[in-house]
């Protein structure tokens, strides 16, 4: 890879690990759109600036927990993908089904911020102070502080950026 191409990569990677990603999250944080509407659920009811509003402003980790919930019911990026390093066999429907290596595997993290076997009977409302909030939040592409290679790497600079964000502007609401 050439000078050039690194440079041209690293803006690209920087583009949406410093301005894309943090303006999605800002933009369901701070209320302008709404928690995705799962059917049967109400999610798509909350008003986040409710929440928000109900904050103590002057605690910074409280601010946090309050963008990883915003983040949960909505995450500004849904998806990732791995690319399969040898062939694998699933099951769907009751039938197996083998891949090449080489296969890209589709992992849809949206799942997993709101799977009730794990996160509880309050899945689907708002609760900034939920057990396990954090650690194990998707929202940037890891799981908590937990990575294999795959974590947001513009996550500090959002999270803090937000977190100066939400308190400076709840303040003036």
């Amino acid at each position: 890879m050439t000078k050039y191409e690194l440079a041209m990569l690293m803006v690209s990677i920087m583009s949406l690990a410093g301005m894309v990603g943090p303006l999605t999250l800002n933009v369901i944080a701070m209320g302008h759109r709404p928690p995705n509407d799962y059917e049967g659920q109400d999610t798509g009811k909350i008003d986040v600036t409710k929440e928000w509003d109900k904050l103590d402003l002057d605690d910074r980790e409280e601010v946090k927990r309050y963008i990883f919930e915003c983040g949960r019911l909505r995450l500004p990026v849904s998806n990732t993908h791995r690319i399969a390093t040898e062939p694998f066999t699933v099951t769907i429907r009751g039938k197996e089904r083998t891949f090449p290596k080489g296969t890209t595997i589709f992992i849809p993290m949206i799942l997993g911020m709101i799977d009730e076997a794990f996160w509880g009977p309050t899945t689907f409302k708002f609760d900034h102070n939920r057990e396990n909030l954090c650690p194990y939040s998707m929202i940037f592409h890891s799981v908590g502080d937990r990575t294999n290679g795959r974590i947001c790497p513009g996550r500090e600079i959002a999270l803090n950026m937000l977190t100066e964000v939400l308190i400076e502007l709840g303040k003036v609401r």
